[in-house]
């Protein structure tokens, strides 16, 4: 079926929860002292992104935002 909305498309919201899912298993991957403080989703923008609200092991608060683009399907090869 082709996608006729990606204003954000229903896979791009799909996508961006499940990368806020993910956050427990993410900060298992960042180095020792690193931890994710909080997480947010916005769902309902354009492209839906997942802020992650972090703290370094000097206790520096960092955001890293995750923003989900899905390409037309004219576009895809």
């Amino acid at each position: 079926m082709r996608t006729r909305f990606y204003n954000p498309s229903k896979l791009e919201i799909s996508f961006a929860r499940a990368v806020k899912d993910l956050t427990q298993q993410l900060e298992t991957k960042l180095d020792e002292g690193e931890r994710v403080i909080n997480t947010e989703s916005i769902h309902d923008a354009d492209n839906p992104m997942v802020i992650f609200k972090l703290e370094d092991k000097e206790g520096d608060l960092h955001e890293v935002v995750v923003q989900i683009i899905q390409r037309p399907d004219s576009v895809v090869k």
